[in-house]
């Protein structure tokens, strides 16, 4: 078996129509969640909680509080799946303000370097140029994730002005982009093929700091990559409300008269996956947003009202949906690169353990592919 086929766990999936059916996956040890008002909650050690059914009713907000190993969430299920509210798995959560009022033209999570549950973090902004001696002074750091965007370099003091360089976006299923005004910037990450394991975005670069007379400045740090949600049942899934993935806005950089720092990069939208063994189903009024957070801009603090006005260009990818069921419906706003099985000559496998969800597409018959998992 190739390293790329590797099943992290004995849970498999068997293929007897044209799309696979599955086996329960929970054990049902965490009874019916249907919570009654918005909640967070502790991820387990292995972020995976063991639900008999899901239902999350309009006006409840779901959302997750990091584990140690930072793993993914992910919900299994015995029976049926109805999300009528929001999961939320973003860089730093999304305003509920926002998503109520979608005359705004947008949803942002907060500017922020954490990812969201199982997305990689975004880099440091720099702080200071290459003559920069003192302990406060460092390199801007790359953002962690499948394509993390990559750092402004550290410039040369040629002069007594000094400007920064700002930090990629990071890429997943499309690819980040570089900045365009304010100053020079590093290239976008690249995109990914759909990830072998769930995992969440890609950390936006942070951008480099700057010198000015004797004084260090700093660059703005990179946005958190969205995290990784994965939801499974034998059952079926409804979605008539909204899962969210999005990826964190770059920080902004210092500017005053004697120059400015580089912006950060924006961390790229996470993956949300949604295996249901009869059915997945979104409704017309369903939203799923897996897009990348905005460039940095410069200021002195973050203007919070409206980022894309004032950004550098440098936003982070649009994050993946993969959906697998024997009867799929994908109505409603999907922000996402979707992925859906059944495929021709396509084949998807499941397993959980330690937190990982597998989900391998194979380029061969699914009788095939059934063969060599139970031979060995």
């Amino acid at each position: 078996m190739k390293p790329q086929d590797l099943i992290v766990s004995t849970v498999l999936f068997a293929a007897s129509t044209a799309a696979a059916a599955i086996t329960p996956l929970s054990d049902g040890s965490d009874g019916a969640f249907h919570p009654t008002g918005s909640i967070t909650l502790d991820l387990p050690d292995d972020g995976v909680f063991n639900f008999t059914t899901i239902d999350i009713p309009t006006g409840v907000t779901v959302r997750f509080r990091h584990n140690a190993a930072d793993t993914p969430v992910i919900l299994r299920a015995t029976g049926a799946v109805s999300i009528a509210g929001v999961i939320d798995v973003s860089a730093g959560g999304v305003s509920l303000a926002d998503l109520a009022n979608p005359g705004l033209g947008y949803i942002r999570p907060a500017t922020t370097s954490t990812g969201g549950p199982g997305g990689g973090t975004g880099g440091l902004g720099g702080v200071g140029d290459t003559t920069c001696a003192t302990e406060d002074c460092r390199d801007a750091v790359a953002g962690s994730g499948p394509s993390g965007g990559l750092p402004g370099p550290t410039p040369t003091h040629t002069g007594l002005k000094i400007y920064g360089v700002a930090g990629g976006g990071g890429g997943m299923a499309t690819a980040g982009e570089g900045a365009e005004r304010y100053t020079t910037g590093v290239d976008g990450s690249p995109a990914v093929p759909y990830p072998a394991v769930l995992t969440g975005g890609s950390g936006g670069g942070g951008g480099s700091g700057w010198y000015f007379f004797g004084v260090q400045l700093g660059g703005g740090s990179g946005g958190g990559g969205g995290g990784a949600l994965g939801i499974f049942t034998p059952d079926a899934i409804t979605v008539s409300g909204s899962l969210l993935a999005l990826g964190a806005n770059g920080g902004w950089a210092f500017a005053n008269s004697g120059g400015q720092g580089g912006p950060g990069g924006g961390g790229s939208g996470g993956n949300i996956a949604l295996v249901g063994g009869s059915a997945v189903t979104f409704l017309e009024t369903s939203l799923v947003d897996a897009t990348g957070g905005y460039g940095g801009g410069l200021g002195t603090q973050t203007y919070t009202n409206d980022p894309r006005f004032f950004e550098n260009g440098a936003r982070g990818g649009t994050g993946y949906l993969y959906v697998e069921g024997a009867q799929l419906a994908l109505g409603g706003t999907l922000n996402a690169s979707v992925v859906a099985v059944p495929e021709p000559e396509s084949w998807a496998l499941m397993g959980a353990g330690l937190g990982i969800v597998a989900l391998a597409r194979m380029r061969r018959s699914r009788r095939a592919r059934i063969a060599e998992v139970v031979t060995g």
